[in-house]
């Protein structure tokens, strides 16, 4: 039996070219007010091979590549109005206005928690994919994952859909995860580039609406778990 979803994450991506990613370290994102001076890092810096990770004690990160700034929120216990990584991206898009901005990605993630590991499964065979001779090799039972791509108005909805392992408190059990990318392109015209940037960035809330909705709608196994969509304290994932 499935309980309710649970919205885990938020994550806002700015797809730009020729970033520098070792340039955007917590003193100069501090010093420029692109976040705020009293944030204190979770554990040291990453600078690896192109890559930057920051992780913050409030659940935020901040994650850089050569081409694609990640910035991402756990949401567990939070409104709309205590989220902040839109705010941060706004900030941080005032700041870094000359950067060449080609796309935004806006990444909820969602996770359906199952009684048991079993449990999970039968929801991905019995509910997504239909049953053939295909499952029928080697030991144990064949893992899945999905990858589904959705056309829309704008852009493009990407939905990956992996099962995993969900540990709460002591408690081990089963999990669907739905990993969102709505996907918007920006116009190649510089003078309205940054200004429809930031109205895709802020309309980020109706984005995590109607993905909760696209998933109520075509994913959920059952009534009980329409009627109560929440965010619940963050759970610790692992691929099975």
């Amino acid at each position: 039996m499935a309980t309710n979803l649970q919205i885990q994450e938020i994550a806002i991506a700015l797809t730009a070219k020729n970033l520098n990613p070792a340039a955007l370290n917590p003193d100069f994102l501090k010093y420029t007010g692109i976040i705020p001076s009293d944030w204190e890092l979770a554990r040291q810096p990453v600078y690896n091979n192109g890559l930057v990770q920051l992780f913050f004690t409030n659940g935020f990160g901040i994650v850089v590549q050569p081409n694609q700034i990640i910035l991402l929120e756990a949401i567990a216990g939070k409104t709309g109005n205590d989220m902040q990584v839109a705010k941060i991206a706004n900030q941080l898009v005032e700041k870094l206005s000359q950067l060449e901005y080609q796309g935004v990605g806006i990444n909820p993630r969602g996770l359906l928690i199952f009684d048991s590991e079993a449990d999970a499964q039968k929801y991905i065979w019995g509910k997504l994919l239909t049953p053939g001779s295909w499952r029928e090799f080697g030991e144990g039972e064949v893992n899945a994952a999905l990858q589904l791509n959705y056309r829309l108005q704008q852009g493009v909805l990407n939905l990956g859909i992996n099962q995993v392992n969900v540990q709460l408190g002591e408690k081990q059990l089963g999990g669907i995860l739905f990993s969102g990318s709505f996907n918007y392109p920006l116009p190649n015209n510089s003078a309205t580039k940054i200004q429809y940037l930031q109205q895709l960035i802020n309309n980020w809330q109706n984005d995590l609406v109607t993905f909760q909705q696209f998933l109520v709608d075509k994913f959920l196994p059952s009534p009980e778990t329409t009627s109560n969509i929440s965010v619940f304290p963050q759970a610790v994932i692992s691929y099975s």
